[in-house]
């Protein structure tokens, strides 16, 4: 299977197969609406946010995740930071993941960021420090981890 990674803002026919996949992941079949509309809202180009998408050669979405300001409590310094980070149950641990990542990483960089954060919970951190994040700190809503990109 072939997967390219591309921005969101040019594939918008995907912006509510990705938005259903987060819903069915992390929220309730009573609010797709909202997963679809927060989905749109990171499909950015340049700034923050900004979203990428896997895609297979059929041009079905894959995975996806999003880069974007602080989501830590508190914390707005952090910046930047993940979002909303899945892949297809049916496709993961075949490294669509890190093909995510790498852009996400290559965009932060460019921007003159030091490091990128994302703040997550079980199992997530594991699969995190398999990509090179580092542990930081244990918050109330989970666990912060960080990846040096660039200087600083």
């Amino acid at each position: 299977m072939t997967v390219r990674v591309r921005l969101l803002a040019d594939l918008p026919e995907l912006v509510e197969p990705i938005g259903r996949m987060r819903c069915t992941e992390w929220g309730h079949d009573d609010n797709l609406d909202e997963w679809i509309a927060t989905t749109a809202g990171e499909a950015g180009r340049d700034g923050l946010p900004v979203t990428w998408v896997a895609v297979d050669e059929t041009g079905t979405a894959l995975g996806a995740v999003a880069l974007g300001p602080s989501d830590v409590p508190d914390r707005p310094e952090l910046v930047p930071c993940v979002w909303g980070m899945i892949v297809h149950p049916g496709h993961r641990g075949r490294g669509i993941g890190r093909l995510l990542l790498a852009p996400l990483e290559r965009h932060a960089a460019g921007q003159g960021y030091p490091a990128v954060w994302v703040l997550t919970g079980p199992p997530a951190v594991g699969y995190y420090e398999r990509c090179g994040w580092q542990r930081t700190e244990t918050v109330p809503a989970g666990t912060l981890l960080r990846k040096p990109i660039g200087r600083g």
